[in-house]
């Protein structure tokens, strides 16, 4: 019988608000600024501390927000109380519910249920008009994202791709947490008197992030002899701020074809140019081997074709590159 995920009660206000209370809420005020031309913040809560915090924050700052909550339908009648305690939540600070559920119940995997849940986000953003979603991702989130990708051998778009604002599917993507860990936010919780509800699934060491986050850092850290999720977070974000840097000396409209004379480029301007052109062109899942593949063209003389997922190709001719 899968086990009923406890309703955490903070313990009394501490006194006087906290320093990192203060801090979300500037970060939060910064964030609303900054979007401010974009009509409409909804805000993904599961009912966990991440998201109650973040909610709470927003609430407090006076934004008005769509509160958007999906099922995974995991744990059974444990997951519908999760939803019914977002709601209301919602419902008595006047704001409005958006509920989604997976098509199917039980547990499946990571990807699967990642992807479920982001189409659900983008679908109802669209459903109620809003230009925003905010997400409750922290830094303990980056620091274990950064090594799952790290470990499926990712380049620095890969480790870096939980980023502070990114614009997908028309919707733009905030996350004004990535400066705060769980420590930070269990500590904003207490001051301000927020409950939240524990998700058992974030103990299953089935999944690999519980693992890494469970098993992997606190391994780390004991032979390291030191902490390591601060070190790690900082390498994240520089390489965040980095892919910035690159994506503005990249071509905003790609051409259909990629002249030849890109060999004369640093190998770096080179994989990063494939990258974005060989995605632009509709090659899926264009990883390391494919854009090496397509680089040998450069300089390769004696090769003027190479496979590409999809039943796609890469030739070189006149001194271009094409794809069909």
């Amino acid at each position: 019988m899968t086990p009923r995920p406890a309703q955490r009660k903070p313990k009394s206000d501490p006194g006087p608000v906290s320093v990192a209370a203060v801090r979300l809420l500037q970060a939060v005020k910064r964030c609303r600024e900054a979007h401010a031309e974009l009509e409409g913040i909804a805000v993904a809560v599961s009912g966990g501390l991440d998201s109650m915090v973040l909610a709470e924050a927003l609430h407090r700052t006076g934004v008005r927000f769509t509160v958007l909550h999906f099922d995974h339908r995991w744990r059974g009648a444990s997951s519908r109380q999760d939803l019914l305690w977002v709601k209301r939540w919602a419902t008595a600070r006047g704001l409005p519910f958006v509920a989604g559920r997976a098509a199917k119940a039980g547990v499946v995997g990571e990807n699967e249920a990642r992807e479920s849940r982001w189409r659900f986000f983008y679908d109802a953003c669209k459903e109620v008009s809003c230009g925003q979603l905010w997400l409750a991702q922290h830094a303990d989130d980056l620091v274990e994202t950064f090594l799952l990708q790290l470990m499926r051998g990712a380049g620095p778009e890969g480790m870096a791709s939980l980023r502070a604002v990114r614009v997908k599917h028309g919707v733009r993507v905030v996350r004004p947490m990535l400066e705060f860990d769980k420590a930070a936010l269990k500590q904003i919780a207490r001051n301000w008197g927020v409950e939240w509800r524990e998700d058992p699934t974030n103990q299953w060491l089935s999944k690999f992030r519980n693992r890494v986050r469970l098993r992997l850092l606190p391994y780390m850290e004991k032979v390291a002899g030191r902490p390591v999720r601060e070190p790690i977070w900082r390498a994240a974000r520089v390489l965040a701020d980095e892919n910035e840097f690159w994506e503005e000396l990249l071509p905003q409209v790609w051409p259909e074809k990629a002249s030849c004379s890109l060999k004369l480029k640093p190998v770096a301007h080179q994989r990063r140019f494939l990258r974005g052109w060989l995605k632009s062109r509709g090659v899926p899942g264009v990883g390391f081997e494919s854009i090496e593949a397509v680089r040998s063209l450069l300089t390769d003389l004696h090769k003027s074709k190479v496979n590409l997922p999809g039943d796609l190709h890469c030739r070189r001719r006149a001194g271009h590159l094409f794809i069909e």
